[in-house]
């Protein structure tokens, strides 16, 4: 049987998680035993940090739209677990951010092509610091960050092994497809490193290098292209610094997954839309997340 909606979708707001159910635990959260692994979430224990991590900035590319729940998330913790030099927002700041340095772009593209501009524009910005830290709104850092070059070092293994695991599906989406392009791409620039950094994690972006890539002719004849340009994964192979990344599996959570399903070795996580305050169907995580993150950071009004 199909089902047809016959009303349009209409995305609504999603609520401030402080306004929902003042001082009461949401009723789908009430009864979440948390495993082990996630109650040693709650209880962080902290060391030095690096001096070199008050270098970098931290830049967020963010989509327009006010409800980013995943946002406030994502920036209480930063202020917990990281140490940084200042905050960036590229495309857009939802009216609730405060004290963060902002560059408004026009998102006209889709995704994939608005992200690109907000690289290209953190880049040619002289405020950004020379090597900074690419932020989406949906990473979480769910322990102390303590170095991060360490943290950033990181692959979900080979572009060859995702194609390969990529064979048994009957389709592929646009994203998957271009695991294909990027090797080809890559190989065409000789460039012996092919690892995935498709990792849903932060990364380090050198703004010389990541421009230096635009003026590549095979890159900029492929952006021509309506293809998807795996950007982080060509970026970081063709400017490898030889130093072997640690193979990872990826700490975003599957749709219909929730957390107890990860190692949690990692120190991040990241979701999808919709996951955030999604209560009944991802308790877990929100749980975590509510319990790691009650309080409101100085980035918010």
């Amino acid at each position: 049987m199909i089902y047809v909606r016959r009303t349009p979708f209409i995305q609504t707001e999603i609520p401030h998680l402080d306004i929902i159910r003042p001082g009461k635990q949401n009723p789908y959260l009430l009864n979440v035993a948390l495993s082990p692994k996630e109650e040693a979430l709650l209880k962080p224990i902290f060391t030095e940090y690096d001096p070199d991590n008050k270098n970098y900035d931290l830049v967020y590319i963010v989509k327009e739209d006010d409800s980013n729940v995943d946002l406030k998330y994502s920036l209480r913790s930063i202020c917990k677990f990281c140490t940084f030099r200042n905050v960036w927002m590229i495309g857009y700041k939802p009216k609730w951010v405060k004290d963060v340095k902002y560059i408004h772009t026009i998102q006209t593209g889709n995704k994939w092509k608005n992200s690109m501009l907000n690289y290209e524009t953190a880049c040619d910005c002289p405020e950004i610091s020379d090597n900074f830290v690419l932020m989406n709104d949906d990473f979480f850092a769910i322990r102390q960050i303590v170095s991060w070059k360490e943290t950033t070092n990181r692959c979900l293994g080979t572009i060859d092994e995702k194609i390969n695991a990529l064979k048994a599906k009957r389709s592929l989406s646009r994203w998957q497809q271009a695991f294909g392009f990027a090797k080809e791409l890559l190989t065409d620039l000789n460039c012996k490193s092919q690892y995935n950094y498709e990792t849903h994690l932060p990364i380090i972006i050198n703004k010389t290098n990541f421009k230096t890539m635009l003026t590549i002719p095979a890159v900029q004849a492929f952006m021509k292209t309506p293809k998807v340009f795996h950007k982080r994964s060509i970026y970081k192979n063709l400017f490898h610094d030889d130093t072997i990344p640690t193979k990872i599996l990826d700490v975003k959570i599957e749709l219909q997954q929730d957390l107890n399903n990860l190692p949690l070795t990692e120190n991040w996580v990241s979701v999808y839309d919709y996951v955030v305050d999604n209560n009944r169907r991802y308790p877990r995580v929100n749980k975590v997340l509510r319990s790691l993150f009650a309080d409101k950071c100085r980035f918010e009004v």
